[in-house]
């Protein structure tokens, strides 16, 4: 018989792991040391990849709450979606400018890494002290490997690529982290991306299968026209999948064939999909544009479960 001192952390099928609360250890620790494996990557409260919510859909971080008896929470995933990270070596292909503002990487590993569409890995390229977070834009059937890299003047990540970085580039890649991934079901699917938020999406994207697919839109927002980048991409997804495809610029000229405003504004723009609690929604970018457009899809009655959502800070 299960204590009733013991933590419950039920997955999003059902199932669920008990295990003993351990003075002075987090949720996270006292799971671990009960022999448990759960995803998350920092450990320090700020990637949000362990999120649970309670009873009253509170969020919490289990790396950094202390664990108490009796405690009850959710997770958003199911049990064998949790991969352990696992270190690659890998190198360069080619890299160039996908926009103004907007590298592309494309590498190749030593050996294939699996990891499920949305999900990110972290990359230490030469010269660097610690390593960065990018979100892969290819599907997990790619032979080779896609990073989306915004371009910061004075960071580490631009410096390299604007000075340093050449084809045959050895570096590692360790990963896959998140539990930011498409799920497999028949709802009709809303994507919202701000930015180089594009990238987990488009990786979504190109692994879904046209015959099986439910409705699919797609918002793609970016604060400047110039910065607009992978179009040609997403429009060729547009001809094969049901993807109504909707381009949104805070700021454009006349030659933007595309919504003027940012991707929340732009939610009033879909035709094909309800926005109620029959779909479900990705959402992808800076923390300010997720959670507005979180707060924009609970108004319209999306279920908060059925909201998935990564935030983002720019590795510098």
């Amino acid at each position: 018989m299960e204590s009733p001192d013991n933590i419950r952390i039920t997955f999003s099928d059902g199932e669920a792991m008990d295990f003993p609360p351990i003075n002075g250890e987090s949720i996270l620790g006292s799971a671990e040391k009960a022999g448990n494996t759960l995803a998350s990557n920092c450990r320090e409260g700020t990637c949000r990849t362990c999120m649970a919510r309670d009873a009253d859909g509170n969020e919490v971080l289990l790396c950094i709450t202390p664990a108490q008896p009796g405690m009850a929470l959710n997770l958003p995933y199911q049990r064998p979606d949790v991969m352990p990270p696992s270190l690659r070596r890998a190198k360069i292909n080619a890299f160039s400018r996908a926009s103004r503002s907007v590298w592309e990487i494309r590498y190749r590993l030593q050996f294939p890494l699996p990891f499920l569409p949305g999900q990110y890995v972290e990359v230490l390229f030469p010269g660097m002290a610690s390593p960065r977070r990018f979100s892969m834009a290819n599907p997990p059937s790619g032979k080779e490997q896609v990073l989306h890299v915004r371009d910061l003047p004075g960071g580490a990540m631009s410096t390299y690529l604007n000075e340093r970085a050449k084809p045959e580039d050895a570096f590692t890649v360790r990963g896959p982290f998140g539990v930011f991934y498409l799920r497999s079901t028949a709802r009709p699917k809303l994507f919202v991306a701000g930015g180089t938020g594009l990238a987990p999406i488009v990786s979504m994207l190109s692994s879904i299968d046209p015959a099986t697919t439910p409705p699919l839109a797609v918002i793609a927002g970016f604060a400047d026209a110039e910065d607009a980048y992978a179009l040609e991409a997403l429009r060729t997804l547009a001809k094969t999948l049901p993807l109504e495809l909707i381009l949104a610029a805070d700021k454009a000229s006349e030659a933007w064939r595309g919504f003027v405003g940012n991707p929340i504004a732009a939610l009033g723009e879909i035709r094909t999909i309800p926005l109620d609690n029959r779909t479900e929604a990705y959402l992808c970018g800076p923390p300010g544009m997720v959670n507005a457009a979180r707060s924009a899809l609970l108004a319209r009655n999306l279920q908060a479960a059925a909201i998935f959502n990564e935030e983002f800070v720019h590795s510098s």
